[in-house]
């Protein structure tokens, strides 16, 4: 039956359900996708629960409008962005070191520095791998050495010395041996402690007594002068000499007799 200025119909469109096939469609292409990667998949979800599955033939462009609403939800869905939290934590670990301590820091700046902030979750290896980076970087970090200069200088002080001219140099030598070397600049302290050390056993040093010369004793000091001496000996010498001519001069006058 035809009707002038009516579509012609060879059933009645009402009572015939509409063709759900582009809905189903859109559905089957959200259903296919990982909701978790999404941050508005939710639109999706509202689009989907929306299907009305009751209409009729001719209410089609309603359904039509159904799978386009879908198509354009998941059109419109955006990635959430990759998780920086490695990387955060990695840049946090690096920027509590004091770079002054190390050999060469420019290898954890250059890591630090090579971040790039807008991936999305899809990119989350790229992501990870940047706090990777920065870990291996802070990893093969070396301090420096700690320095040595003053345990040098202490050590060259000891060594000017003659330990024979001290009571006890045992000190001074325990101190020196004992230093260990290799210590890095985290370790500072210990290397001043083996310094001091050093030092202290230096200015604890007691030098020996001054040695007397043999054949002299300090206990019998001269007094008077050497001209007294030579008019004594010559005393001496007259007085011997006056014995004996007295005595040579008796034993002729008793031959003469």
């Amino acid at each position: 039956v035809s009707g002038i200025g009516h579509p012609t119909f060879g059933w009645d469109d009402r009572n015939v359900s509409a063709d759900y096939s582009t809905v189903d469609k859109a559905i089957k292409n959200a259903e296919a996708l990982n909701a978790d990667l999404y941050s508005n998949y939710s639109d999706v979800t509202a689009a989907i629960e929306a299907v009305d599955r009751n209409k009729s033939k001719a209410e089609q462009s309603k359904v039509d409008a159904m799978a386009q609403a879908i198509e354009a939800a998941i059109a419109a869905l955006e990635y959430k962005a990759a998780d920086y939290s490695k990387v955060d934590a990695a840049i946090a670990k690096a920027n509590a070191l004091n770079k002054d301590n190390y050999k060469d820091f420019s290898a954890v700046e250059a890591a630090v520095n090579a971040v790039v902030r807008d991936k999305n979750i899809t990119e989350q290896s790229e992501v990870d791998a940047m706090a990777k980076a920065i870990e291996d970087a802070i990893a093969a970090l070396q301090y420096k050495d700690a320095d040595y200069t003053k345990v040098d200088a202490t050590i060259a002080n000891a060594n000017a010395l003659n330990k024979n001219d001290y009571k006890d140099f045992s000190s001074v030598e325990a101190a020196v041996n004992a230093v260990v070397r290799g210590k890095n600049i985290t370790e500072q302290s210990e290397v001043d402690k083996m310094a001091k050390a050093i030092e202290d056993a230096l200015a604890a040093l007691e030098k020996k007594p001054a040695s007397i010369i043999p054949g002299t004793s300090d206990k019998s000091p001269q007094t008077g002068d050497t001209g007294n001496l030579a008019l004594w000996i010559a005393l001496l010498f007259a007085s011997c000499g006056a014995a004996i001519t007295i005595t040579i001069v008796s034993r002729k006058k008793k031959y003469n007799r």
